[in-house]
């Protein structure tokens, strides 16, 4: 069992499920960071400068924005947690899942914290 604590990449996400191929964020992106894979837009973040155009093109809404992002992730991580957590037999052992897990977090949090703190010494 894995679960995503943060997505490190916070970058405009596509919801494949959304996205009906039209192509318009591929002919939008200044940067050529959107291709298309299996018929579906695909961001590649190493290139993607987050300005929001693909965003703003989008027909169907199918690229989400940092919030919506970090809401769909949130929920997502609540009911992959629940789902582990339900399996638990007693509630001794359920308060150590959260407990752990919690903790997991927490490391999580530091190394983001850090790597943004040393990534700020790289701006030109």
């Amino acid at each position: 069992m894995r679960i995503t604590l943060f997505r490190v990449d916070a970058m405009p996400l596509v919801n494949k499920k959304k996205c009906v191929s039209c192509k318009k964020c591929v002919k939008k992106c200044p940067v050529d960071a959107i291709s298309m894979k299996k018929g579906k837009a695909q961001i590649n973040n190493d290139i993607c400068i987050n300005c929001g155009k693909c965003i703003k093109v989008c027909p169907v809404k199918a690229i989400l924005r940092d919030r919506e992002i970090v809401e769909l992730e949130v929920a997502s991580n609540i009911k992959s947690f629940k789902k582990n957590l339900a399996k638990s037999k007693s509630k001794k052992s359920r308060n150590r899942m959260i407990k752990n897990r919690m903790r997991q977090m927490k490391v999580q949090d530091k190394v983001l914290r850090d790597t943004l703190k040393e990534m700020k010494h790289l701006k030109a």
